[in-house]
This record gives structure tokens, sequence and C-alpha cells, in this order.
């Protein structure tokens, strides 16, 4: 995998925040990225402003959209550079989201949980209105949640029935968006949250890092076979696993102070804030859903 050089995160800025200029698009018909997932991914996008176009493959807010990496998040680089056509994306995603806000509450009511973004993709997207006339061939689903699951449940009681049930909910869901039309899905695991500022820097750390890091591991293992059950039982669709583990862990390795720190402008370190990735760990996500579905992105 192509990643960023640490030597480059000084420079990264512009070059991070800004989408690629095609000079042209292809004639054929745009493709369309349908995102759900929380802050990791969120770009604040709301479905009833405007609606992604050439002129912002994003609709609303301009590009890169409200994120919390300082800059373009995963979406932004998979919209505006890692791919050769245009590509509109609606992205459900909403900060703070769980798979089901009564199993595991977000930070605050008003954020729309996993199910609140299905319940919206099949009011405004299933089927296909006017102004996103998707198809099964040419729309590929992303589901990147479970950060704030984890991140929120490791700790309760009985916590891995809680996440078995989470997870259960969860592909509850994806099979909610197949019956919406979906057949193409780009399903990302939980990172290493543990490796955080938020997690390495606060009390008890050592006990919260082995515990939560355990909590993960055993989350993306239940997700990888619910993933593999999904994909034999649902043989039109196509079902890929990002690994996001290697993407995070190569950078952190690699990263010496920058690994250990935050900061909002999103390049100086490899953390955004506390419990964010900034730009470069973005990038590399993107790239690596890129890579996963390099025939749909060329």
């Amino acid at each position: 995998m192509k990643t960023l050089p640490l030597a480059l995160l000084a420079g990264a800025s512009s070059a991070l925040a800004v989408p690629h200029q095609h000079t042209s698009y292809p004639k054929a018909s745009p493709k369309y990225l349908i995102s759900f997932g929380d802050s990791y991914t969120s770009t604040s996008f709301n479905i009833t402003g405007e609606k992604p176009s050439a002129a912002n493959p994003l609709g609303n807010p301009p590009f890169p959209g409200w994120t919390s990496a300082g800059g373009a998040n995963w979406i932004g680089q998979l919209v505006g550079t890692y791919n050769d056509s245009l590509l509109l994306n609606y992205n459900l995603a909403y900060g703070g989201a769980t798979v089901n806000a009564s199993l595991v509450a977000p930070y605050t009511p008003e954020v729309y949980s996993l199910i609140d973004q299905v319940a919206e993709f099949n009011e405004y997207l299933s089927p296909p209105p006017d102004y996103a006339p998707w198809t099964a061939e040419n729309t590929l689903f992303a589901i990147w949640e479970g950060v704030n699951d984890v991140g929120g449940s490791w700790y309760q009681p009985n916590p891995d029935a809680l996440a078995t049930e989470i997870l259960r909910q969860l592909f509850e869901q994806i099979e909610l968006i197949y019956d919406g039309g979906a057949r193409n899905f780009a399903l990302l695991t939980v990172p290493p949250t543990d490796r955080s500022p938020y997690i390495t820097q606060g009390q008890n750390a050592e006990y919260t890092v082995t515990h939560l890091k355990a909590a993960i591991a055993s989350w993306n293992t239940q997700f990888n076979e619910k993933a593999s059950a999904f994909a034999a039982a649902h043989a039109d669709a196509v079902v890929k696993v990002i690994d996001t583990q290697p993407v995070f862990n190569e950078l952190l390795d690699a990263g010496g102070d920058a690994a250990d720190c935050y900061n909002a402008d999103g390049v100086t370190c490899l953390w955004f804030n506390d419990y964010h990735p900034g730009l470069a760990i973005q990038d590399a996500v993107a790239q690596a859903v890129a890579e996963a579905w390099g025939c749909f992105f060329t």
C-alpha cells in the first residue's frame, strides 16, 4: 500500500484538503458512493440540502465538508483523488453514531444511529430518486461502524453478549441496505482506537488499553465472520472487508512522536484530536478502500 511519508506531513494540508480537479469527466454516467458510519466518516452532509454534483461531489457542505480530520477524510479522498470518473457521494454518516442508541447511547440523543441512517436511505434514496439515479452496478455502499459501539460497550456488564447483539443488529441494517438495492459493499473494521491519545494518555491507561484492544479484536473477528456469512447468503453481492488495523498501525508504528500527539491542523500529528485520526491516516484508509475496490474506482 502506498502511504504518505511522515516527512511530508507538514506540507500535506493543502494536498489533502482540496479535491482532485479533473479537466473533464468521461461521458458515461456518474458513479455513486453511499456511505454510513460515525465521525470517522461523516462530512456533515444533509440529505435535504444541496445534492451532489460535478461542481461539488459531496453536495453539502462545500468540499471537504465538516470532518473530524482537519480536512478531507477518507470519503473526500475517494471522491476527490482515488477515482478516474465523476463519483457522487451521499454520505449519511453521523458523528457519534452507534448501531442502536438503545444499546450504546451516543454522546447526545440527537445523533443519528446506523438504524436512523438506514431509515434515511430508505426514505430518500431507495428506490433511486430522479436526482440520484444510482444502480446496483454503479454504486458502492460503504459502512464503517463500530468505533463508538466498542468504545461504549467493552466496560459494560456482559460486554461480549452486548457486542454480539450489536453486531447482529449491524448486519440486520446491512441486510436492509441490500433489500434497498445495494449489491457492492465495502465494510470497514474497527481501527486500533486503543492507540489513540485519549486512551493511552487517560486514566488507568494500561488497563483500558488491554481491555479495549481485546474488545476490538473480538468485534473484528465476529465482524469478519458475519461479513462472510452475509456474502455466502447473497451470491449476487460483492462484499469486501477492509481491515483498518494495519492501515492505522503502519503509520502509527513509524510515526514517532507524531503517533502520540494530536493537533487540529490534521498534519502536525497523526491524530486530529485525542480520538480522531488526522489527514495521513484518513488518506491511507481511502487508499485501502480504493485498492480493494480498484475495478470500481478505475
